[in-house]
C-alpha cells in the first residue's frame, strides 16, 4: 500500500502497452483513460454512443495535451448485450495482437428490476456477465502479451466495499442456482429493509450482489490463469467513495450534501485502479494476485463468500453455461477455453 501514490508521478512509461477500459466515457473510467493515454499507452475505451466517445476524446486531449489522438480508440460496446460485447472484442482482435491491461470498470445501477434481451437482471448483466464475456474473448490477446519477454499483464475488475456493507458475512448467497442471473435474491437483510434503503434512490442490494460476483470472478480468474501457467495478474478493488455524478445520483437528496464533503474527486477515484494496473509493487510483492484491494492499493479481506468453493464454482459454471447457451442460440461466437 502507498497512500501517497499518484499516477502523474508514479505510473511507469506506458509506451508500447495496449490497454482496454470499459466505461471510459465518464467518472472513474474517463480519468483512468486519461492517465493511461498521458503516459503513452494505446487505449481502447468502450462507450455506447459516438457522442459519448467524442466527449471522451475531447476531454482527454484537453486534459493531457501530450496525449496522441491516435492512441484513443473507441469501441462500441453495450455490456448488457452479449452479442455487442463479442462484436467489440472482435474489433479489438482485428486491430491488435496483444492486450497488456484490461480494466473491467463499467457498472450499472437500477431502481427497480430490469432485464436485458437474455432475461438476465440488468445490474448483474452489465457488472458481471458483460465483463465475464469480454475477458473471455480477449484471452488470446492477454495470453499473447503474457508470452512476451518481461511481460506485465493484468486484469483489473472494479468491485466495491458495498458487498461488506449490505451483505452480512452469513448472507445465504445462491450462486449455485442460475436464478441469480435472473434477479433472484435470497432475502433483504433487516438493516437494508428498515434503514439502509432509505438513504438511496437505487437498489443497492442487487448492486452488492453484482459486486460480490466481481470479487469472485477476479479471484477465480487468477486461479485459472495460474493453473494454465499464464503470467497474468487478476485483482479486484474498491475505488473509494468517488464524487462522480453517477455516484451522487444514488443517494437520497438529504444525503448528497454530506457525501459531497466526504467523497473524493473523480481523478483521485481512478488512482487505485491505476495502481492495480501499473504499480510494480503489485508485480513484485506476494499477496496481490487474485486479491481485493482498497485505496490506495491496500489488500483487504474480501467477503467470506469468496472462500465458499461451492458458491465460487456455482457463479462461474452457471455464468459460463448461460453465456454458452446465448451465443449458440444467437450464433455470435464461442467461449474461449479459460
Amino acid at each position: 500500500m502507498d497512500k501517497h501514490w499518484n499516477p502523474v508521478h508514479d505510473m511507469p512509461d506506458m509506451r508500447g502497452k495496449v490497454v482496454v477500459v470499459t466505461g471510459g466515457n465518464s467518472g472513474i473510467g474517463l480519468h483512468t483513460v486519461k492517465h493511461f493515454v498521458s503516459k503513452g499507452a494505446k487505449v481502447y475505451f468502450t462507450a455506447r454512443s459516438e457522442a459519448k466517445a467524442q466527449y471522451t476524446r475531447q476531454f482527454v486531449l484537453s486534459a493531457a495535451p501530450q496525449a496522441l489522438s491516435e492512441n484513443l480508440i473507441w469501441v462500441s460496446i453495450d455490456l448488457s448485450n452479449v452479442e455487442s460485447v463479442m462484436q467489440g472484442a472482435n474489433f479489438i482482435k482485428s486491430k491488435e495482437k496483444k492486450v497488456d491491461i484490461l480494466v473491467n470498470n463499467a457498472g450499472q445501477l437500477t431502481r427497480d428490476l430490469q432485464t436485458n434481451d437474455a432475461g438476465w437482471e440488468m445490474v448483474m448483466a452489465v457488472c458481471h456477465v458483460g465483463h465475464f464475456v469480454l475477458t473471455n474473448a480477449l484471452i488470446p490477446l492477454l495470453s499473447a502479451a503474457a508470452a512476451e519477454k518481461d511481460a506485465d499483464v493484468r486484469v483489473v475488475t472494479l468491485s466495491s466495499n458495498v458487498v461488506g456493507i449490505f451483505l452480512p458475512h452469513d448472507y445465504p448467497f445462491d450462486f449455485k442456482s442460475r436464478g441469480f442471473l435472473y434477479g433472484d435474491t435470497p432475502y433483504a437483510p433487516w438493516k437494508f429493509r428498515y434503514l439502509q434503503r432509505h438513504f438511496f434512490t437505487v437498489d443497492m442490494l442487487r448492486y452488492s450482489l453484482a459486486k460480490a460476483a466481481n470479487m469472485i470472478f477476479a479471484q477465480e480468474l487468477q486461479r485459472r490463469f495460474d493453473d494454465r501457467g499464464l503470467n497474468i495478474i487478476s485483482v479486484s478493488l474498491h475505488p473509494g467513495g468517488v464524487k462522480s455524478d453517477a455516484a451522487l445520483a444514488i443517494f437520497a437528496e438529504f444525503m448528497k450534501p454530506i457525501m459531497r464533503r466526504v467523497m473524493v474527486g473523480e481523478d483521485e477515484g481512478s488512482f487505485t485502479t491505476l495502481f492495480a494496473a501499473t504499480s510494480k509493487t503489485v508485480l513484485s510483492t506476494a499477496g496481490y494476485k487474485g486479491r481485493y484491494m482498497e485505496p490506495i492499493g491496500q489488500v483487504m479481506p474480501s467477503h467470506p463468500v469468496t472462500e465458499d468453493e461451492e458458491q465460487v464454482r456455482g457463479l462461474w459454471n452457471n455464468t459460463a453455461a448461460e453465456v454458452a447457451k446465448y451465443v449458440e442460440e444467437h450464433n455470435c461466437g464461442v467461449l474461449e477455453d479459460w
